[in-house]
């Protein structure tokens, strides 16, 4: 591993950045969406809660008033005019609010006043406005109503005698109040800016986040191959579950994922062929990185090509490849046979396809114990005789030291990185663990990849490079071990019989030794 490299720093590109933002906002959009919302009822609620109605019912009317200059009567004299009325809008206030008024309305009303009065001189118009106001709809036309009876007395020690003439009154209380709930447009400016700077900093955040795009930003990273890029398959559901796994047997997986399988299985058999290797371990740096499916479908490719393949279930706390590949008969696994608590091991075989499997439907917790056991390296024996490859499929390298365990008892390792999911750190220091126990990484396989984020995208020069150019060399009847190849399904499941039944015997053998000791 090239520690100098192991920063992760990638080239800006654009479809990458989108790339970026797309999974993010998948995976937090309803954050922002739920911070928005949070935001948007507590402003809500805050605004309602402090909502109080006004209401107000008005009367216009014109106010006269007489006063006498002397005691003359003839000296007296009545006036109205624009002047008066502003003179009346101009002490309203001070009369209003004086105690007298206040014990008349009381009075008038037989309980408390329940509200406040405004009065207004319409300009150049001798008119006069008068507004009650209170948060109760009838409370505010009572008041009104008991204003017009009361301030021509309030007022006559003032004015002197007082008549009001009523232009034009409310006939009952308002039906609706002056000023409205904002709560719903309050909690919706809120709302929305927020959803929007959660969309910023999720932006913000795919930004920031390091993780693998292509065999360029893996060559900066570590100091291994890309061997292929494997696309992303999106299986469209389908009545028959069969239909739906991802395997190159399947008729309904695109020819793209095909292709690249077949690609990466060239280019690992021409790096195990060069030094003679067979067993193969597959592992990541995460969960649901692909490994199976990769592992898998390795597997299937090579059994196609004639060769005799087993898949070995190799994460003994998880039993998924049976699942993975669509096999329902009951089975023990690694789990049982190396605990030597085995009443149904058997080696299978896949449907439509001469590939072995070995894997079972019990799990441990605890697997280090039977892992690190001669028991295991008996079986890797037993199977490396008959067999031309032997993959394993690990539990994940980058949060168990399982995968390092197994990888001892093999020749080479293949590390899967699932685009955009795993940190480039993440990836760097699970390499670095394993490089340092002398493990053979012979390269990195690119896993579900979106068009247009690699460097190559699918099917151009990449493919070109690590598929075609090794022709015939590395896939025609002349590759292999020189072991006699299967011509139909009948000869391997003979072979799985005979297999299984010797992996059988010497598990019973250990057994007794065991139970002797």
């Amino acid at each position: 591993m090239n520690e100098n490299k192991s920063t992760g720093i990638m080239d800006f590109n654009l479809a990458v950045v989108l790339h970026n933002f797309y999974g993010a906002a998948k995976r937090l959009i309803w954050f922002a969406i739920a911070l928005a919302i949070g935001a948007g009822v507590f402003a809500y609620y805050r605004t309602d809660r402090s909502y109080s109605p006004v209401y107000s019912s008005s009367v216009v009317f014109s106010v006269h008033a007489s006063y006498a200059t002397t005691t003359d009567i003839i000296t007296h004299s009545a006036w109205l005019d624009a002047n008066a009325a502003q003179m009346l809008s101009q002490t309203f206030p001070y009369i209003i609010r004086s105690e007298n008024t206040r014990m008349l309305l009381q009075l008038e009303l037989g309980r408390a006043v329940n509200g406040s009065i405004t009065a207004v001189a319409t300009a150049d118009s001798g008119l006069f406005t008068m507004t009650a106001t209170s948060p109760n709809a009838q409370d505010a036309f009572d008041l009104m109503n008991a204003a017009i009876t009361v301030y021509p007395q309030a007022a006559s020690n003032v004015l002197g005698d007082t008549q009001i003439y009523i232009i034009n009154r409310p006939l009952a209380p308002p039906a609706s109040p002056d000023n409205a709930n904002n709560a719903l447009s309050a909690g919706l400016k809120v709302t929305i800016p927020v959803f929007l700077l959660g969309v910023v900093a999720i932006f913000l955040l795919s930004l920031m986040r390091k993780t693998v795009h292509s065999a360029e930003d893996l060559r900066k990273l570590v100091s291994l191959k890309c061997l292929a890029y494997v696309p992303s398959v999106k299986m469209k559901k389908h009545s028959n579950k069969s239909n739906l796994t991802l395997t190159i047997t399947n008729p309904r997986v695109t020819s793209t994922f095909n292709e690249s399988i077949r690609n990466l299985r060239i280019k690992v058999q021409k790096l195990l062929w060069d030094k003679n290797q067979q067993i193969l371990l597959v592992t990541s740096t995460l969960p649901n990185e692909g490994k199976t499916t990769v592992a898998t479908n390795l597997a299937l490719s090579l059994a196609q090509e004639g060769k005799k393949v087993i898949l070995i279930d190799g994460d003994l706390r998880k039993q998924s490849l049976k699942d993975t590949i669509g096999v329902t008969d009951p089975s023990d696994g690694l789990p049982d046979l190396l605990s030597g608590t085995s009443d149904n091991f058997r080696l299978l075989t896949v449907p439509n396809s001469t590939l072995l499997l070995l894997s079972g439907d019990n799990t441990v917790d605890q697997p280090q114990a039977l892992i690190d056991t001669p028991r295991m390296k008996h079986v890797l024996g037993l199977l490396r005789d008959r067999m031309d490859y032997i993959i394993i499929d690990s539990p994940p390298a980058g949060i168990l030291s399982d995968a390092a365990t197994l990888a001892k008892y093999t020749d080479a390792t293949l590390y899967i990185v699932r685009q955009d999911m795993a940190s480039t750190q993440q990836i760097a220091t699970s390499i670095q663990t394993l490089s340092t126990n002398d493990i053979n990484l012979i390269g990195c396989v690119l896993n579900q990849t979106q068009a247009g984020t690699t460097r190559y995208g699918y099917g151009s020069k990449y493919n070109a490079g690590y598929g075609y150019s090794y022709g015939y060399k590395y896939s025609n009847n002349s590759y292999g071990y020189g072991r006699k190849r299967y011509s139909r399904y009948d000869d391997a499941a003979d072979t799985a019989e005979e297999l299984t039944q010797q992996i059988n015997e010497a598990s019973t053998e250990e057994n007794e030794t065991d139970q002797n000791d």
